[in-house]
Order: C-alpha cells, then structure tokens, then sequence
C-alpha cells in the first residue's frame, strides 16, 4: 500500500535566501530515494487568506512512497540524515502527516 509523507516547516526567518536554501536542501536530500513515487517542495501560497487555509509554514514537502518499508528505508538514509544535519537551526518548527493512501484516482482532464 502507498505511504504518503507530507511535512511542512516554518523557517527561522522569513529572507528570500533561506527560503531558496531551504528548498535546495529538500531537492537534495529528499528526492530521489528508492521506491519515491512522488516527490514534491514548494513555498506556501501568500494570496490565499481563507479560515481553513493553514499559515503556520513557509515550505512543504510532499512525498508518496511505494510502501512502508520503501519510507523506513528513506528515514533511515545516509542522505536523510544529511538533510537533518545541513538544515538545522534553519527551521525550528515542523508538522509532519503521514498516512497509508486507500485509493487513487488519475487526475481530472
């Protein structure tokens, strides 16, 4: 069954540069691991002012993994624990939701 890993960061400051960085840091270290289906990083979406609509980030991170066994071998990764190590201090705040997807549907054309 798919595991999806979705995890979103406040950064330390609000800078352009940290911000790119950050980013960076995620592509880096984050993409790219055996048995990611999906991967994807982006800032939050500053022109959407709605109740519902979470403020408390500034870069998410989106990815869909094959199983559970293909995520715990991305936890437990050389380059996961890089990206722990190169990003600290720059992000002292993080939210991370996991959950196994029941369906898929292709996307509407």
């Amino acid at each position: 069954m798919q595991m999806s890993h979705n995890f979103f960061f406040q950064l330390a400051d609000e800078t352009k540069e940290l911000r790119e960085r950050f980013v960076e840091l995620c592509i880096k270290y984050l993409s790219g691991h055996p048995g990611e289906v999906y991967f994807s990083v982006g800032t939050r979406v500053l022109d959407i002012d709605r109740d519902v609509s979470g403020t408390n980030f500034d870069v998410s991170v989106n990815i869909i993994f094959k199983d559970f066994d293909a995520y715990t071998d991305y936890s437990n990764s050389p380059t996961h624990e890089k990206f722990i190590k190169e990003a600290a201090g720059m992000s002292p705040t993080r939210i991370v939701y996991d959950s196994f997807l029941l369906t898929q549907k292709p996307p509407h054309k």
